[in-house]
């Protein structure tokens, strides 16, 4: 089946159902896992358990057939480096606490006096801890 695709046709379809199942994956956990009861982020789900159950009965359709067509054109499986999205997203999360110090407020207007000794020592705390799980993360020779 390798012939029915050009090699961009066939990039661009492994990235299409390489993004799509990335996604039905993120919906699986979210489907399982019971609510994050977080401070500022609080993911919640409200469906029903028959709507619960539907989606994975079509969560485990589409991901049959994403595997068929992998099969199918011989795609490869692509492992990705878990540690390396950790350290990428911890290095963003870094850059941008510190671009939330108080300091850095003022192209969003007038910044009140007592900010600063409000915020900025949490915010460097939280840029210190981000890039402290980059680093955790990065990789080591053996």
């Amino acid at each position: 089946m390798n012939d029915l695709l050009t090699p961009t046709q066939r990039t661009s379809l492994i990235i299409t159902l390489r993004d799509f199942e990335k996604s039905l994956r993120r919906v699986e956990l979210l489907l399982d896992s019971a609510e994050a009861n977080g401070t500022l982020y609080r993911p919640r789900l409200n469906i029903s358990e028959e709507k619960r159950a539907q989606a994975h009965q079509e969560i485990s359709a589409a991901l049959d057939q994403i595997h068929e067509l992998s099969r199918l054109f011989a795609f490869d499986t692509e492992e990705q480096d878990a540690a390396r999205l950790i350290r990428s997203e911890m290095s963003i999360h870094w850059i941008n606490l510190l671009d939330s110090r108080s300091g850095k407020l003022k192209r969003f207007g007038k910044v009140h006096p007592q900010l600063a000794e409000n915020l900025d020592a949490y915010i460097l705390s939280l840029s210190n801890i981000a890039l402290s799980l980059a680093s955790l993360f990065e990789e080591n020779p053996p």
